[in-house]
């Protein structure tokens, strides 16, 4: 909030805007599923991007589906959870190299 308190008052305005009923059952969705098995199968380029201090999804879940899509590229950003609103030029930096390594 201290940096940039445009933006955290925007994203403040985005998650008052969301339906709290589905917006819980989204979370338990999230929370009930387990697709790592599942993530061998990806065959398309892949890049993981994890905020290096998130406490949700962290380095090491990101290292992990690294590890186990193929071919697939990591980047971690100075960020936590909401890595394109906090580090935006490093987010923008890591996607434009990924989208660049492809062609």
């Amino acid at each position: 909030m201290q940096v940039h308190p445009e933006v955290v008052t925007a994203a403040q305005g985005w998650i008052a805007g969301i339906d709290a009923q589905g917006y819980a059952a989204c979370c338990e969705a999230l929370a009930e599923s387990d697709l790592r098995p599942d993530l061998e199968r990806i065959a398309v380029p892949t890049l993981l991007l994890a905020g290096e201090s998130d406490p949700v999804t962290t380095v090491a879940d990101a290292q992990a589906m690294h590890e186990a899509i193929p071919g697939s590229q990591l980047v971690t950003v100075p960020a936590s959870h909401l890595s394109n609103l906090e580090a935006p030029q490093a987010f923008n930096q890591a996607l434009a190299g990924f989208i660049a390594s492809l062609g």
